[in-house]
Formats: structure tokens, sequence, C-alpha cells
């Protein structure tokens, strides 16, 4: 029995989809991926901050020994506030990077249009003398 013999009575089924527009569709977890962005950008921060600071202190240190010899040991705690002031230098934007991180750009928005409607119901059934 041929292929067409056996399809004859059959109607093939044909499925049809509307296309979403590239503009409209999200990505359900586009939120998640945002705020994993910013903890991977804040550890890489920390540690580009600790090895920033460390090299500085190890440049401070070397700086002192060629200076003094053995008595650069002498001057350890000021070697170590360099290397500190380099890594917080580094670390600064850090608390910038958290707060993006558990507060997303969709969250703000959402609080954002909340307050508005809250300003707006606050406002409502006031008189222009109110104001």
């Amino acid at each position: 029995m041929t292929e067409e013999k056996k399809n004859a009575g059959s109607t093939p089924v044909v499925i049809e989809r509307n296309k979403s527009d590239k503009g409209t569709r999200r990505n359900r977890l586009s939120d998640i991926q945002e705020s994993e962005g910013h903890l991977v950008r804040a550890v890489r921060r920390v540690t580009n901050a600790f090895d920033s600071g460390l090299d500085a202190y190890l440049e401070a240190r070397d700086a002192s020994i060629d200076a003094k010899g053995d008595e650069a040991l002498a001057e350890l705690p000021l070697n170590a506030a360099k290397g500190f002031r380099a890594a917080i230098e580094a670390v600064a934007p850090l608390p910038e990077d958290l707060v993006n991180a558990f507060y997303p750009k969709r969250a703000r928005e959402l609080a954002e249009d909340s307050s508005r409607l809250v300003g707006r119901m606050v406002d409502f059934g006031r008189d222009e003398d109110d104001k």
C-alpha cells in the first residue's frame, strides 16, 4: 500500500500561531537574571578590591624594604593602611550593586506606580482651596 492511499481520506492538521511582537515578549526570569547579574558584579567588585588592596600593600611593603631593609617591619601598619585604602576605593560602589540586586528595576517601577496611585487617592476629593 502506498503512502497516497494511506493518507487519501485524512485531512492534514494545521496549527496556526500568532507570533508575539519582538518588543512585547517578556522573559519570565528577567527580574531574577537582572538580580543575579548585579550580585555577580558585586562579588567581582569585592574580589577586585581585595586584589587591588593586596597589590597596594605589597608595593608599599617592597618600597619599605628597599628603603629601610630589616627595619621595614616597623612600617607594617602604614603599609597595611595603604592597602586598605586602595581596597575601600575599589569597593565603594558595592552598596549600589547590592541595592540593585535586591531591589530590581521592575520593583522600583511598581513602587513608583503605587506611590503615584496613593498620591492621587489622597488628593481625590480635595477642593482647590485645600491644596
